[in-house]
C-alpha cells in the first residue's frame, strides 16, 4: 500500500466516522412527537402541527454538515477509485 493509497483511506476513515457523529447527533423529531402525543408515525404524516414548529437551529445546520461531509466522501470515494482504476 502507497503513503497516497494510505491517506485515502485515512481520509476516508475519518470522514466515515465524523458522518457517523453527525448523524446520531441529530435529534429524530417524528420519534419525540410521536412519543409526546402517543400517536404512530403513519399518525403523525396526517398531523401538521409538528411541520410548523420544525425549524431548529442546531438540527438544520447538523443536517447541512451532514449533507457536505456526505457529499466530500463520495468525491474523495469516487476520486479514490479512478485513480486506482488508471494509475493502479
Amino acid at each position: 500500500m502507497t503513503g497516497l493509497q494510505m491517506a485515502f483511506a485515512i481520509v476516508l476513515i475519518v470522514l466515515g466516522i465524523l458522518i457517523t457523529v453527525v448523524i446520531l447527533l441529530q435529534k429524530n423529531r417524528e420519534a419525540d412527537a410521536s412519543a409526546m402525543t402517543g400517536q404512530s408515525s403513519a399518525q403523525m404524516n396526517d398531523n401538521k402541527f409538528f411541520d410548523k414548529t420544525s425549524g431548529h437551529a442546531k438540527d438544520d445546520t447538523l443536517a447541512n454538515i451532514t449533507k457536505i461531509l456526505s457529499v466530500i466522501f463520495v468525491i474523495i470515494a469516487v476520486g479514490y477509485t479512478l485513480f486506482m482504476q488508471f494509475h493502479g
